[in-house]
């Protein structure tokens, strides 16, 4: 895992610019907020990967789960549902951990907090948090545990046009680590995960 994450720091380094804190000039694998995605995966792709876990009542915004090119392991892509453009609103680097430390991943997040508030000098930092994940039918991004028991670790830091970016450890507790289905849920697994969220994403989801 620190060989992974010291590559993600050097992924960041390489694609960021330390001379502006627009959050569109913040790139996950060179993949930015504003971007169409169809710039880098297919129509169908997006649409037959698409989740359902935001809430129908207003069906404004969804998500695709697809496969990282490189450093992370997946991606979360979010698109207004009615953008024949899919214009990236939303966009999560996954980076699924194996035999996980929580010692060492908040380590690696207080480093990757470092390098983004150097590159991003006037960004709001805010403080480490750490709660558990609790079941909630009305998130856009949903979790697998129904125990409680799972934990994240964060650090956001907020730009000057409202758009933010989110660190997190994902600890999550392990029955729900080991749960054997057809279908595995990404969200089930240990993971360390960059999430980036324009203002409209980021208004929408506190409404939701």
């Amino acid at each position: 895992m620190k060989k992974l994450l010291g590559i993600v720091v050097l992924g960041l380094l390489l694609s960021t610019s330390a001379y502006t804190d627009d959050i569109k000039n913040f790139q996950i694998e060179r993949i930015s907020i504003g971007d169409s995605a169809l710039n880098y995966f297919s129509e169908t792709q997006l649409e037959d990967n698409e989740l359902d876990w935001h809430n129908y009542s207003y069906k404004e915004y969804s998500t695709s789960l697809l496969p990282g090119k490189g450093i992370y392991d997946w991606f979360h892509v979010s698109y207004k549902s009615d953008d024949d453009n899919f214009t990236i609103e939303g966009l999560v680097g996954i980076l699924v951990i194996k035999n996980y430390d929580n010692k060492k991943c908040n380590k690696k997040l207080n480093t990757v907090a470092f390098d983004i508030s150097g590159l991003f000098k006037n960004t709001k930092q805010g403080k480490k948090e750490n709660y558990k994940l609790a079941y909630n039918p009305r998130k856009i991004f949903q979790v697998a545990d129904l125990s409680g028991k799972s934990t994240v670790t964060s650090i956001s830091f907020n730009f000057l046009n409202k758009g933010e970016i989110i660190l997190a450890c994902y600890d999550m507790d392990k029955a729900t680590n080991q749960t054997d289905s057809f279908i595995k849920d990404i969200n089930q697994f240990d993971s360390f995960r960059i999430d980036i969220r324009s203002r409209a994403l980021i208004l929408y989801l506190e409404k939701v």
